[in-house]
């Protein structure tokens, strides 16, 4: 790509990276501030423009030693090697020029670009803006970290524990909660937090007798977290031991919404909720944390009254937001890893849930979780070992096929063979439901349109999803697509029934959200005769009961085909049965904390397909994302 910039060195130095790496409004940016600074070096102007790059890779800034291993985007395999790019060989000068330029400085300067030094010898540059936004949370989180003046009284909330029926991590978590404006919950999937915070909800309501209600908001940075919290919270809640009919009916009635509407954002980029117009909110529970960016957390905590609670529930040890930082996982380094004082405030903020529920038929997979979240090498050896076969099951483990390796590819492709397996659980599962009441009853019958068979469909397809690294190639969501399509269109049947290039039992999911027919991004639905033909079917969840609602095909947002999807789409999701396949090359992006993530979004079998190698490899690689927030956190 050409670009006519006022340096044209840096034009031809940055020929290769654009637009494989960086975006021409990197470089131009870069182009038009450096003059002001008298800089005309190419290597340093490059530089800089992968630190401006950074947030839209999710990192904070950019480690010049470190950015050619990490960078997490899959379009630079697709080149020639006529036209990759070319790193300067001196990594070590390259850093020292940059940040001897006058474009960079400390924070304290008035550069454009802010170098922080962290304590582990890496040294960030970054725009300043992103350096700001860092300051800004760090402050808001240190101040939030401290006791509530008007807490429940001892006796109270140990009598409301008691009611709530609430022990062990579950009652220590609500009682920090209680006690303290900003409480951080990190657990693994089925450890129980939105199970806790429930019961937190239903203490405080039981409690509240002041002359104004208790307003409490729910939020989630998804509309399909948002909805799965919904869920969660309205889940069984005429069981809820000890509280009152109207306590039921609060919790009942609270309706869980995106961090963007909740803080009301413009297309311009503002917000109508911020520090000088707060929320109107005495609690505020956010759920999935772990996919907050750091601009956005920032934007929740400005708009944040000084009198409130914030509660932030999710998984350090999953994937961080594709926005830049990793907040939750700073939070937690920041409370427990860098203040080690156990009286510090922010380490009294931080509650851990170890004991998960979500994998008790299969124990092999909750074990497999635990070893990954030790992050050691021994647990790392141990959890290859139990995903190759090799150790032993463990004691409650009953079936021996819970977790099974199914292959590796060929020269980056899968088999037929693999394949033909992948789709088998497909078409022994919804596919064989469908297939056999159009037998019975034709591709139009009048069965096919009932609400309750389409309820039973989507619960069918819902136990069970492929999950692929990457969006590209036969390996990646593209290409199982469209092999998976291909043998569920074939088991379905000649002439099966379509319209607007959709097909009678295709999987679709949302990738926007869409208010005007209330679809969310993440929702998944199955292409379905109706009354009025071929539609759209989607399960939602209303005062606890799963209904389902059609939409029809030409008023769809942009969807893509369900059957196989990233691992970072996945997260928030429980399938009973996963298949993980890996790419079957070196990425950056395949990562222990990506296998975590796929391997914990199955409930009772994980199959996966690639290499030891390639899995071993995995496990070895951490998530590599350039942010200082755990640093000013101290």
């Amino acid at each position: 790509m050409s670009l006519r910039l006022l340096h044209p060195e840096l034009a031809d130095r940055v020929a290769a990276f654009v637009p494989a790496i960086l975006q021409p409004t990197d470089v131009l940016l870069v182009d038009l501030v450096a003059p002001r600074f008298g800089e005309i070096r190419p290597d340093v102007l490059l530089a800089l423009a992968l630190a401006v790059r950074g947030p839209r890779a999710g990192q904070v800034g950019v480690d010049l030693l470190t950015v050619a291993h990490t960078l997490d985007d899959e379009r630079p395999t697709q080149l020639g090697p006529e036209t990759q790019p070319v790193w300067p060989s001196d990594r070590l000068l390259w850093q020292a020029q940059t940040l001897a330029s006058t474009m960079v400085g400390p924070p304290e300067a008035q550069t454009p670009f802010v170098a922080q030094h962290l304590r582990t010898g890496q040294v960030l540059v970054m725009t300043r803006r992103m350096w700001q936004e860092q300051v800004l949370l760090a402050q808001q989180v240190l101040a939030l970290a401290v006791p509530v003046p008007d807490a429940l009284p001892p006796d109270v909330v140990e009598a409301g524990l008691a009611k709530l029926q609430l022990t062990g991590e579950a009652a220590d978590a609500v009682r920090m909660a209680l006690a303290r404006r900003l409480t951080v919950v990190t657990g693994g999937p089925g450890t129980g937090k939105t199970f806790s915070i429930k019961r937190l909800l239903a203490l405080l309501l039981e409690y509240d007798h002041g002359d104004r209600p208790i307003q409490i908001q729910l939020a989630a940075p998804t509309g399909k977290a948002a909805v799965r919290m919904a869920e969660a919270i309205q889940e069984q809640l005429e069981e809820l031991p000890g509280v009152s009919e109207h306590t039921r009916d609060r919790l009942a009635q609270l309706v869980p919404r995106t961090l963007h509407k909740l803080l009301g954002m413009r297309p311009d980029g503002g917000a109508r909720f911020h520090a000088d117009h707060p929320l109107d909110v005495d609690v505020l529970v956010v759920d999935e944390a772990s996919m907050v960016d750091l601009t956005l957390m920032r934007r929740v905590l400005d708009a944040v009254p000084p009198h409130a609670r914030l509660i932030l529930l999710g998984d350090r040890d999953q994937l961080a937001s594709v926005e830049a930082g990793t907040v939750l996982a700073d939070l937690i380094a920041g409370a427990l890893e860098i203040n080690t004082d156990a009286s510090s405030p922010l380490r009294q903020s931080v509650a851990r849930f170890s004991k998960s529920l979500r994998f008790a038929q299969a124990p092999t997979i909750g074990q497999l979780a635990t070893l990954l979240q030790r992050g050691d090498k021994a647990s790392e050896l141990d959890a290859l070992a139990l995903l190759n076969g090799d150790a032993p099951l463990p004691d409650a483990e009953t079936l021996p096929n819970r977790v099974q390796r199914i292959g590796s590819p060929d020269k980056g492709r899968p088999s037929v063979a693999q394949l033909n397996r992948l789709a088998a659980p497909y078409r022994q599962g919804y596919v064989a439901v469908l297939r056999q009441a159009m037998d019975a009853h034709g591709k139009y019958g009048i069965a096919l349109q009932d609400p309750a068979f389409h309820l039973e469909l989507l619960t069918a397809f819902a136990s069970y999803r492929i999950l692929a690294v990457h969006r590209l190639g036969p390996l990646g969501v593209s290409g199982l697509e469209r092999a998976m399509a291909e043998r569920v269109r074939t088991e379905l049947g000649d002439d099966l029934p379509s319209q607007s290039g959709f097909w009678l039992g295709q999987p679709l999911l949302v990738t926007e959200n869409a208010y005007d027919v209330a679809l969310m991004n993440g929702d998944i639905g199955l292409v379905l005769p109706t009354a009025e033909g071929l539609q759209a079917v989607f399960a939602q969840t209303v005062a606890g009961t799963q209904r389902t609602r059609a939409v029809p095909l030409a008023r769809l947002p942009q969807v893509m085909g369900a059957l196989a999807m990233t691992v970072h789409k996945s997260q928030g999701s429980q399938f009973e049965r996963v298949a993980l396949v890996l790419a079957d090359r070196d990425s950056p992006i395949q990562t222990r904390e990506l296998v975590y993530t796929g391997i914990t979004r199955a409930s009772g079998r994980l199959d996966w397909l690639g290499t030891p190698e390639r899995m071993a490899a995995a496990l070895a690689r951490r998530v590599q994302r350039a942010s200082g927030l755990a640093d000013l956190l101290r």
